[in-house]
């Protein structure tokens, strides 16, 4: 016996978005049918659309082995037989639910080492065998041939545009998927991050969260961090291990204590809640406080992104085709010459410093140059610093780590995933940077088109940035796909496993990121993430044959050739990452200009629709000037209509937010 039903927040956050896209199925048509004129505001209308439809809210599930993981995600989403949840079961490589309007499982498989040419191959599977592709039980000999398992659902939990990553343990066996998922973090929504009332958080654990704090923090916020507590229906009082363990991630991540989310559940509990319909189950299970919690990280951070962008464009767009009928109509019902002129000479002046500024030759042009070198300047010397302190910890912390220098292949999966960390975060901050230059130049130049009714719609902190990057279906699979295929050698340093580590991250990057907003930009992040860390991964070999091979006993000794093979790859990374921040600079330029350009041209097209409207208002004779406000007024009706419901909408949303906080 299932509920099936979405938490009421996330039931809110659904009806708002489907409200926001009634609207669009009311203005998109009628800039569609006003031709030349409208042809921007139409293509903006469509993308707007597209965003708010295929937007997600990703939500990565990390922690290490056995703590719950599976279980939690299984009660969360009320599937009790989707993800493997056996004890002897370990999840080994990253799965991704999302919504689908059919039930469908698909793998995707490296080729076999002795064909590495033939690229990926993807195969779909039932639910029931998911164990043996995902887990290391199941899947011992294939581990790194598996690199993605991606389950689409027709749950109405997901509807709302839920993605759930289920990821490895963090200290898992294949460390190019724990590099991967630690590179990804930046990009979610929400970290819930899983341990349980049996096994006291270990010093892996805590290096990771104290990593994806300060990624946070480098993002403005931690509000997005949530911490599950497990398994309490196994313990008689749990209640000092809470507190144990709030005390733990407290010191970890830097959040005071009174403000750290962790909440004790029982997904056990809840499972057998929806088995057999026990209110008591359901309340010893906690799973309520826990959907709120998650829910209120969701609307916090990223619900107002892709409904309140969605309404800011609604906003500008009816606001913009208002404009020249509200002119014509003023023109028409006002008998004196003097109002006409006046609106004529506005319009004639709108229209010369619109042009000014769709001219090449424009000054705004060569500021946006120097404001984005510099932001590529700032983002180089942040990206050094943060790698410089990474490798800092490899000499002064890892390789005076006893089981780090035992396991050399533990040391360099944590180096990696502590510069995937890096990458992400700077193609994270590069993004937001981007949208504050491109913000303050609308502002500068009389672009803010999307101006807030009453203040009730959000800033969006990341405005589009997708469109010279938009991307149809079929570009969008051959990038995926090329993303996919990336094996290619990174200065010599790159083998088959730099290559998969890369491939890796091209998988969750085009799962995750493409379909959604930021095409071009995600694309970029990924395959940066994918060569950085693929630089580390690809001398493997190096350091196995000179630590593993030789049996080298000495501790001094092993850390020397460890310190000897690791550190010949520093230079190349820092080159990567280098690389990485000059092209992802480009993209977020070439995006910035292209969306000013866009709200540039639908300016343009409505001061020349107004002034045609008032040239043909100063010709109508009486009789026809009652008729043309006749059918004004018809025009004027679902613009009006639409503004209406964008201010509705916004105060939900306003209300929204002020609940999840």
């Amino acid at each position: 016996m299932t509920s099936s039903a979405p938490p009421p927040s996330a039931r809110a956050l659904d009806t708002l978005r489907a409200d926001t896209l009634a609207l669009y199925a009311v203005l998109r048509p009628v800039a569609a049918a006003g031709g030349a004129g409208r042809a921007v505001t139409a293509e903006r209308l469509e993308d707007a659309e597209r965003r708010l439809r295929e937007g997600t809210l990703t939500v990565v599930v990390c922690g290490e082995f056995k703590r719950g993981k599976s279980s939690l995600l299984n009660a969360l989403l009320e599937e009790p037989d989707l993800f493997p949840q056996d004890t002897w079961f370990a999840t080994s490589l990253v799965t991704t639910a999302a919504f689908g309007p059919v039930e469908r499982v698909e793998v995707t498989l490296d080729p076999p080492d002795d064909r590495p040419d033939e690229g990926p191959t993807r195969l779909e599977i039932p639910r029931g065998r998911i164990a043996e592709y995902a887990t290391e039980s199941g899947n011992p000999g294939n581990l790194k041939r598996v690199r993605l398992i991606s389950v689409h659902l027709p749950n109405p939990r997901l509807a709302s545009g839920l993605v759930l990553v289920d990821t490895p343990g963090v200290g898992a066996v294949y460390q190019a998927h724990t590099a991967v998922t630690t590179g990804f973090l930046p990009q979610a929504d929400a970290l819930v991050f899983v341990t349980d009332v049996t096994q006291p958080l270990t010093e892996s654990e805590l290096r990771f969260l104290s990593r994806a704090a300060a990624a946070s923090r480098a993002l403005d916020g931690t509000d997005g961090l949530l911490f599950a507590l497990t398994k309490i229906d196994t313990v008689g009082d749990w209640t000092a291990i809470h507190a144990n363990t709030l005390a733990k991630l407290a010191a970890a991540t830097g959040i005071a204590p009174q403000d750290v989310p962790l909440v004790a559940v029982s997904a056990r509990a809840r499972l057998d809640h929806l088995a057999h319909g026990d209110p008591e189950d359901l309340e010893i299970s906690n799973f309520e406080e826990f959907e709120r919690l998650l829910w209120s990280a969701l609307a916090r951070r990223r619900a107002s992104l892709l409904v309140g962008g969605a309404l800011a464009e609604l906003e500008a767009s009816a606001r913009t085709m208002l404009a020249p009928v509200e002119a014509e109509l003023h023109a028409l019902l006002d008998e004196t010459r003097t109002r006409l002129a006046e609106l004529r000479a506005d319009t004639e002046e709108r229209e010369r410093r619109i042009a000014e500024l769709a001219s090449s030759e424009a000054r705004w042009r060569r500021e946006l140059v120097d404001a984005v070198a510099e932001l590529g300047r700032g983002l180089g010397v942040r990206a050094q610093q943060d790698l410089d302190q990474v490798w800092h910890r490899f000499r002064t912390e890892y390789l005076y780590d006893d089981a780090m220098l035992a396991d050399p292949d533990r040391l360099v999966g944590q180096l990696a995933a502590d510069a995937a960390l890096v990458t992400g975060t700077v193609g994270e901050l590069a993004g937001l940077r981007a949208a504050e230059i491109q913000a303050d130049f609308a502002r500068r130049n009389g672009l803010e088109l999307d101006a807030r009714p009453s203040g009730r719609l959000p800033e969006p902190p990341v405005p589009p940035l997708t469109v010279t990057g938009r991307l149809g279906e079929d570009e969008r699979r051959a990038r995926g796909s090329s993303l996919l295929r990336s094996t290619t050698s990174f200065s010599g340093l790159g083998t088959t496993a730099g290559g998969l580590a890369a491939g890796a991250v091209g998988a969750i990057i085009g799962t995750l990121v493409l379909p959604g907003a930021g095409t071009a930009v995600g694309a970029q992040i990924g395959s940066s993430i994918g060569s950085v860390v693929g630089a580390l991964f690809g001398g493997v070999a190096g350091y196995r044959g000179a630590v593993r091979e030789q049996q080298i006993a000495d501790r001094a000794a092993r850390r020397q050739s460890l310190r000897t093979e690791v550190e010949a790859m520093r230079a190349g990374q820092y080159a990567h990452l280098a690389n990485a921040v000059r092209d992802l600079t480009r993209t977020l330029a070439e995006s910035v200009r292209a969306e000013l350009e866009s709200r540039i041209a639908r300016e343009q097209a409505a001061a020349r629709d107004t002034l045609a409207r008032l040239e043909s208002s100063r010709t109508a004779t009486r009789d026809q000037a009652t008729r043309r406000a006749a059918e004004l007024g018809l025009e004027r009706r679902p613009l009006t209509e639409v503004r209406a419901g964008v201010e509705r909408l916004g105060t939900r949303l306003a209300a929204l937010l002020a609940e999840a906080r």
